[in-house]
């Protein structure tokens, strides 16, 4: 899918959470990987190095210079701490005895802090383009944690109908993919609607899912569970807005259920991850985001067949 689709998914999961909409952005920036050419999709759909992501995100995102749209200045009052980093990393890289993962650590953070503020205003066009579909509130990013976490790991999730990531490394090679939605659609005819900015038939796409209510619905069919205290758990929930950091655990897990014979550690390693970082420390129930998510993959299957299903597609 295209930057825009991602912001528009990105934009409705916040919705669905409560979260505020400026936290969208961070969909987009998991772009910032675009150089050098072979880090491509695959540095920031890394799980491991998401919170460094983010965290460097938060800090440039709250400057003044961001909400002036003034790049530039912005790029020239960052240039002291990137020359800081990068000494850092010079001194860690000199040290015989350093930990190799003391060095990566090193190089992540001057790596993100230096790409996010090269590829701002490239962000923010990216940005206004989904402004039509949900709102101009979108402009003014948010640094709320949970939101940019959300946000930011939905690229992820959703980039596995068009580009398989490996968001397990270094724990499992495994890459996640979405097989039998690619079984079910003339795969490339769908990837070619998102080659060109306006394409009509992208944005019919977009608005197809936008204007399903039924998949962004808060109410969550518990019918066919059979376990009484889960039905009983979702049922509590029934209509509120959506856990942030169940939806973060559950996307984790789609991504490892869409990853063919990886090991449920490797899994449960990005879900703990991902879960320290945001403070939760508890145990997380994700059955009703397991659930809604299921609903979704369906209803963005159910929308690519009937356009571009196998033998049904467009010229």
């Amino acid at each position: 899918m295209d930057l825009t689709t991602h912001l528009v998914l990105a934009g409705r999961l916040l919705e669905v959470c409560g979260l505020p909409g400026g936290g969208a952005v961070y969909a987009v920036l998991p772009e910032m990987d675009v150089k050098p050419a072979h880090y491509h999709r695959q540095f920031a759909n890394i799980l491991i190095y998401q919170p460094t992501i983010i965290d460097a995100a938060i800090e440039i995102l709250r400057r003044p210079e961001v909400s002036r749209r003034e790049f530039a200045t912005l790029r020239a009052a960052l240039a002291p701490a990137v020359a800081d980093l990068a000494a850092d990393l010079d001194r860690l890289r000199a040290g015989g005895k350093v930990e190799k993962a003391a060095v990566r650590e090193a190089f992540n953070r001057h790596y993100c802090v230096t790409r996010l503020a090269e590829g701002l205003e490239t962000f923010f066009a990216e940005l206004d383009r989904a402004i039509p579909y949900l709102g101009a509130s979108i402009r003014e990013p948010t640094t709320d944690r949970a939101a940019a976490a959300v946000a930011f790991l939905s690229h992820t999730y959703f980039l596995t109908y068009t580009y398989p990531p490996m968001p397990f490394l270094p724990f499992s090679p495994m890459a996640a993919q979405q097989i039998a939605f690619v079984e079910a659609v003339d795969y490339f005819e769908f990837k070619g609607i998102f080659a060109r900015p306006g394409h009509p038939e992208a944005e019919a796409f977009r608005w197809t899912l936008l204007e399903a209510p039924d998949l962004w619905d808060l109410a969550v069919s518990v019918a066919d569970e059979p376990d009484p205290v889960i039905r009983r758990r979702m049922l509590e929930q029934d209509g509120k807005p959506l856990q942030p950091v169940a939806l973060v655990k559950a996307m984790i897990e789609r991504l490892g259920a869409l990853c063919p014979g990886i090991e449920h550690a490797a899994v449960e390693k990005g879900v703990q991850g991902y879960l320290r970082y945001l403070g939760c420390v508890q145990v997380v129930h994700a059955d009703r985001e397991h659930r809604f998510l299921r609903r979704l993959e369906g209803g963005i299957l159910r929308a690519a067949t009937s356009r571009f299903g196998r033998g049904g597609g467009r010229a």
